[in-house]
């Protein structure tokens, strides 16, 4: 391995990592901005009405949860009612719910401080059901058991007015996509007033943390002009099951856990483009470069088929791959893959993993000539099961309940659902990489002078990827705080 280390000596290096560093925020916030816009536009539909009362099995803990038990040892939300409720929908293996988590244990104490005529309950929904009981009570290195009552919910948790049944799952979450982590402010009588799709709002908690203040202190006409999320009915066919898939498919894509990724991958789509247009194939041919879109396909069939791998793998597991830390784990050797792979680009050695993949499947093949070449399908389709990969922690965590709800109705839901959200998932990328590519191309002369330049960045941008994802898995908290300042 021949390492360049010199280039740590040059200005260029650390001028591209300062650029990488503004280029990386910008669009991690692009990112995140476009993920609150879909979840607030995904989850507005619905009548407003009260929700309905939760009845799930707790933890039993001695002084949490035996206050809000039924006889059952089950957590009763209607021995809540005319108390203000916070609603934390979560999993023990959601990383984006530990800073949910974080933000309300570290504010219950002011918040309780408020308390005068209205009275703050604050609860846990477990909404991963394969975790099991004992499962949502065990810390670890990266979960600890909420402060407050938590229990693991089912999918007859939701009980209705006129005594039907229902997911609160279905109910609760953005459009009734399963996606979390998700947290409600409900009012004392039942009414929605706030929520927030994600450990790390864009503003710092401020908003949800007045509406709680609001609902605390305010007067009742304060409260009532705050009512205006709805509570969906789930509509079962067919046509609107490929809609939820392709809704999901937003959320998914624009993840929180996802966006330390998409500007490692822009700036990898950006750097592979400009090398490319420069380099030869060993046999002096020249390598043109596919049409963005073809290259969106093909990074969209990577996030496909590592998401279809993912399920093969659940569905073998059973029960047993929620509680396996497999989704954690591959979300961290993603991250920590992402360092490494970006510093030895940065030291010159690109894409010798890659290569090294080609030459094997090659040799499978049968397929004789060069393998280094420069591959740009091949190159996008596995950047594009790692984008997948690497936001894994969010996106498992509600596409893996997402396919169990269809398949409880039969193989043509399954059918509709994951066809929505793969046609989802392959519009999107598409999308993204034809912006970057044409967007490219009209600037194609000024930016070839940069080749270097260009390089370094997308180096840079994979080792910011890297760090930042390893840090939001680990330590959700310190992101949250980064926006909260």
């Amino acid at each position: 391995m021949n390492l360049d280390l010199s280039v740590l000596r040059q200005g260029t290096t650390w001028s591209a990592a300062v650029l990488s560093a503004i280029l990386f925020s910008g669009i991690s916030l692009i990112g995140l901005s476009a993920f609150d816009l879909a979840g607030e536009q995904i989850g507005s539909g619905g009548e407003v009405r009260p929700i309905p009362t939760l009845v799930f099995e707790s933890l039993g803990r001695d002084g949490i949860e035996g206050e809000i038990m039924d006889d059952n040892g089950f957590i009763d939300t209607s021995l809540l009612a005319g108390k203000i409720m916070i609603i934390d929908m979560m999993a023990h293996d959601c990383a984006n719910c530990h800073a949910i988590q974080y933000h309300l244990e570290e504010r219950m104490g002011y918040w309780e401080s408020l308390v005068e005529e209205r009275e703050l309950a604050i609860i846990a929904y477990g909404s991963w059901y394969d975790e099991s009981l004992k499962y949502l009570n065990q810390s670890d290195s990266d979960y600890t058991v909420p402060k407050y009552p938590t229990g693991l919910g089912s999918t007859e948790a939701a009980i209705f007015e006129n005594g039907t049944v229902g997911d609160p799952v279905r109910y609760l979450t953005s459009g009734g996509t399963g996606a979390i982590p998700v947290v409600l402010l409900v009012d004392h009588e039942g009414y929605i007033i706030a929520r927030e799709f994600t450990g790390t709002p864009l503003d710092g908690w401020s908003s949800f943390d007045s509406s709680v203040e609001v609902a605390l202190t305010g007067t009742g006409e304060e409260i009532v002009a705050m009512r205006g999320i709805g509570v969906p009915e789930v509509n079962t066919s067919l046509p609107s099951l490929l809609l939820l898939g392709a809704m999901l498919s937003i959320l998914v894509f624009f993840s929180p856990c996802a966006f330390p990724v998409l500007p490692s991958f822009i700036g990898f789509q950006m750097s592979m483009a400009t090398s490319l247009e420069v380099s030869s194939g060993s046999d002096g041919s020249t390598s043109k470069l596919p049409l963005p879109p073809l290259l969106g396909l093909a990074s969209g069939m990577g996030m496909v088929i590592f998401f279809a791998c993912l399920g093969a793998i659940a569905a073998t597991m059973g029960a047993a791959f929620a509680a396996s830390g497999l989704i954690r784990w591959i979300a961290l050797i993603i991250a920590g893959s992402l360092i490494v792979l970006g510093a030895l680009n940065l030291l010159g050695w690109s894409s010798k993993l890659f290569n090294a993949f080609q030459r094997g499947l090659d040799r499978r093949m049968g397929v004789t000539g060069s393998s280094d070449a420069p591959r740009p399908m091949r190159d996008m389709f596995l950047y594009g099961a790692g984008y997948a990969a690497a936001s894994i922690d969010c996106t498992a965590i509600a596409v893996i309940p997402f396919v169990v709800y269809l398949g409880s109705m039969g193989f043509n839901s399954v059918l509709a659902g994951l066809v929505g959200l793969t046609l989802g998932l392959m519009l999107l990328m598409v999308f993204i990489v034809s912006m970057v590519g044409y967007g490219r191309g009209a600037f194609a002369t000024r930016i070839n002078k940069h080749i270097n330049t260009i390089k370094l960045v997308g180096a840079w941008m994979m080792i910011y990827a890297g760090v930042v994802l390893t840090v939001y898995l680990r330590r959700p908290d310190i992101i949250q705080s980064a926006f909260a300042s």
